[in-house]
């Protein structure tokens, strides 16, 4: 089995996002800009353009391009990826299938894709990836945080680590704003991944059930991930809740959520898509039938949940 390794080699990257948790209407501000024009984030009026400051234009062109939606195709040119095309359409927001994020599941496939980062040899950790992939405790202050990030990077200077795991924490947790302040919270904080406590400095992760997280989502992360470990056909549910970029871990489902997520996928998927056990082992299986990939059939899932037919 080809296992995702996340060990000695990391490469870490801090910077990009100016401190700005992604807001409420910047991903489809930065789309938008390059549905028009493929120069649009280097062109001298793109502040006018999305209205906003340098420093959030920059931070625009990040959220866009770490979720996935954006990539830098060479001389300046940025163009939509597919997935940015299935959300917001090719040319225009009409051919979309969720171009203004109404859904509560597209944040989750935001999500998973800003999480898929970290997993390709030409992309790089940040805060997110290092606290859902190696931070192995419920809970976390961001202290203790940096100081398990800075064994790892090492080169990198303490502040410019704390300002990476608060965008962090402001990215899924909020901020604690008194009354009367400014306050810009994330899109992601609907998935209520990461909760504070009760105690100054100290969050948990909401490891279980996931009000609005799809089942399809699921089957599509699931799908993807057999594929990306190099399986065509089955996972063990152990490394499909515990591996670097398995659906447990940027979910954060446990064995009996995630369970029930399969009883749903078996009926979804005409059980294309199931849950066998040998010698008390419990295998994720799907049934490949010399037709689809499990890449291709995890596509056909998300296009089921959005209301495309497929063949």
């Amino acid at each position: 089995m080809k296992k995702i390794t996340t060990g000695l080699h990391m490469k870490y990257k801090f910077s990009g996002h100016q401190t700005f948790v992604f807001r409420y209407g910047w991903l489809e501000k930065g789309v938008r800009l390059i549905q028009k024009n493929p120069h649009g984030f280097l062109e001298d009026d793109v502040l006018i353009q999305l209205g906003v400051g340098k420093n959030m234009v920059e931070s625009i062109k990040y959220w866009c391009t770490q979720t996935g939606l954006l990539t830098d195709i060479g001389n300046g040119l940025m163009g939509l990826t597919t997935l940015g095309k299935f959300i917001f359409g090719e040319k225009d927001f009409v051919e979309g299938n969720d171009p203004y994020l109404e859904d509560d599941a597209t944040l989750w496939l935001l999500h998973w894709s800003l999480m898929q980062r970290a997993l390709l040899p030409e992309d790089t950790w940040s805060s997110w990836h290092f606290a859902f992939y190696k931070w192995n405790k419920p809970e976390f202050t961001k202290r203790d945080l940096q100081h398990s990030i800075q064994s790892s990077a090492c080169s990198v200077s303490a502040s410019t680590i704390e300002r990476d795991i608060d965008c962090f924490v402001r990215n899924y947790a909020g901020t604690r704003a008194k009354a009367g302040e400014e306050n810009f919270d994330s899109p992601f904080l609907s998935l209520e991944l990461i909760q504070g406590t009760s105690q100054q400095d100290l969050y948990r992760f909401n490891i279980g059930s996931k009000q609005n997280l799809p089942s399809e989502l699921v089957g599509f992360a699931i799908l993807k991930f057999i594929e990306k470990i190099g399986r065509q056909t089955s996972i063990n549910v152990q490394n499909c809740l515990y591996d670097a970029g398995s659906p447990g871990q940027i979910f954060k489902l446990n064995e009996g959520v995630l369970m029930d997520y399969m009883v749903e996928l078996e009926k979804i998927t005409k059980r294309k898509l199931l849950v066998s056990e040998t010698a008390g082992l419990a295998t994720i299986n799907y049934d490949i039938n010399g037709k689809k990939s499990a890449s291709q059939y995890a596509d056909d899932l998300l296009k089921k949940y959005y209301g495309r037919n497929t063949k």
